[in-house]
């Protein structure tokens, strides 16, 4: 019996771990946006650069704004590390030949032509 590339595998392979890779992966690379972005908020509030730890701490609200701007920051920053590592993904292996559906002939080509158009004419009153 010879076996191919395209023959999925028997069992499970010991080194693998359980779930679903992707999943895996996306949940990964949001967490780790996620403490970037509290990093990067955490360090706009150390610096101050435009004033926003004396305006919060001046506020009555200083705790909502830390979580609205922490979780901000948080969910920003992981959403885009995760859909960057999504979309760099490295290639797949389909995409080396030609394609595999649909049909292999050429879609008739159309000539333009015209179509009629109603114009409403306006009759001058003297």
């Amino acid at each position: 019996m010879m076996i191919s590339p395209d023959d999925p595998p028997s069992e499970i392979s010991p080194t693998e771990p359980k779930g679903n890779p992707i999943l895996r992966m996306i949940v990964l690379h949001w967490a780790l946006g996620g403490l970037l972005g509290m990093a990067c908020a955490g360090a706009l509030l150390i610096f101050d650069p435009i004033g926003l730890r004396a305006l919060l701490v001046r506020s009555d609200a200083l705790v909502p704004g830390l979580v609205m701007l922490f979780v901000g920051f948080g969910t920003t920053f992981g959403g885009v590390v995760a859909a960057t590592a999504v979309m760099f993904q490295k290639k797949d292996d389909d995409d080396d030949g030609p394609p595999s559906g649909g049909r292999r002939e050429k879609a008739p080509r159309r000539q333009p032509g015209l179509a009629p158009a109603r114009v409403a004419v306006r009759v001058a009153r003297t």
